[in-house]
């Protein structure tokens, strides 16, 4: 059985800025997400720039990308969803990520 995937808001917007060989990079991991759920990928933890607790990444450090996600219960069957779409510059992805979820916590 397949895990379902589901984006953001805005990472959908992020994904839509992709070119065509990180959006076939970003469609990969997908497939890997929905096969394996989160039993890949980077745990991630809390640091000075964001809190992550309880998400993970996949990067390619060719393309220089990060996908930060996380796995939700939901009636026995595992909901990745993805959350930011960013380039590995300095912590920038990380920032974003923060910031996403502590507006989707506030609403």
């Amino acid at each position: 059985m397949k895990n379902k995937v589901n984006f953001w808001k805005e990472a959908v917007k992020d994904y839509k800025k992709l070119d065509g060989a990180t959006k076939k990079w970003v469609n990969l991991a997908i497939e890997r997400l929905e096969e394996k759920g989160s039993s890949i990928g980077k745990k991630l933890g809390n640091t000075q720039y964001a809190k992550l607790v309880g998400f993970s990444e996949l990067k390619n450090q060719r393309l220089g990308i990060r996908l930060i996600y996380r796995a939700t219960p939901d009636n026995k069957i595992e909901i990745i969803e993805i959350v930011v779409i960013g380039k590995r510059e300095a912590e920038k992805v990380f920032i974003s990520a923060d910031k996403r979820i502590s507006k989707k916590t506030d609403d």
